[in-house]
């Protein structure tokens, strides 16, 4: 997996995206306060939520190994899985369900760094929808806040989904603020959002994950089968107020650019 995750993320660019701010009205539901869990962040009860994310939490030596190991760590978590969507007991475990997302970031000592995780949730009953809050920093007091690089933005989806146009509009907004590669040990890294799925509710397992890169616009799904295996299953579009003006199912290979 590690050759071709690495060729994934290092094929070259299709298109570069001129700079605006993306601005959001949200509707926050943060999740009740269930026992402290020293891997996860969240705000007191009654404060907004977090502009910061506490690091480190786990540390890497290879960006493959961290995306796994952020994807064993969030799933095992409680509520993380519903099973595929459809089977007997799904809707109860969807609502009771719950999204977690956090930064990998790459330190000036040459390691990948999982941030802690946070679980404070954005709820859209209407559309069936749940989404994690990720704040667009992390305070590693390591080191100098402008030397962290910002390279996966992460959370967990409920059931093997696509990811959501708030998802891509985040991490698009996300490129703007951080910047769309980052130069590490590896060469040059392009920042994604990655959301993580497993197919079994009880025990979960690291099955797969949806991998969006804003500079090239392609969706990539990951998948074990057991070995890991990468198609690229959708293309996204933005329009001149850098709205999405598409979502379109393609299919092609993770390692080539596959500019229209």
């Amino acid at each position: 997996m590690h050759g071709e995750m690495r060729n994934a993320i290092h094929s070259p660019p299709s298109r570069h995206y001129g700079r605006a701010v993306l601005g959001c009205a949200l509707t926050l539901a943060c999740a009740a306060t269930p026992v402290a869990d020293p891997d996860i962040a969240r705000p007191r009860p009654g404060e907004p939520p977090l502009e910061r994310l506490p690091g480190p939490l786990l540390v890497f030596s290879s960006y493959p190994s961290a995306l796994l190991g952020a994807c064993q760590k969030i799933l095992s978590k409680p509520g993380a899985s519903a099973g595929p969507r459809g089977q007997p007991g799904f809707d109860v475990r969807w609502r009771v369900g719950t999204e977690y997302c956090a930064w990998i970031y790459y330190t000036p000592d040459g390691k990948y760094v999982l941030s802690k995780l946070t679980d404070q949730t954005q709820v859209r009953l209407a559309e069936q929808g749940k989404r994690c809050l990720l704040p667009s920093h992390v305070d590693d007091p390591r080191f100098p806040p402008d030397s962290i690089q910002y390279v996966f933005a992460l959370h967990n989806h409920l059931y093997d989904d696509l990811l959501s146009k708030d998802d891509l509009s985040f991490i698009l907004n996300q490129g703007f603020a951080h910047g769309f590669t980052h130069e590490t040990q590896d060469g040059s890294i392009r920042l994604s959002a990655v959301a993580f799925f497993s197919n079994a509710p009880d025990a979960p397992q690291c099955d797969g994950f949806y991998q969006y890169i804003p500079l090239t616009g392609q969706i990539l799904k990951w998948t074990r089968t057991p070995r890991w295996e990468c198609k690229q299953t959708h293309w996204v579009e933005w329009n001149e107020g850098l709205e999405i003006a598409s979502v379109r199912e393609t299919s092609a290979p993770c390692f080539e650019d596959t500019s229209p």
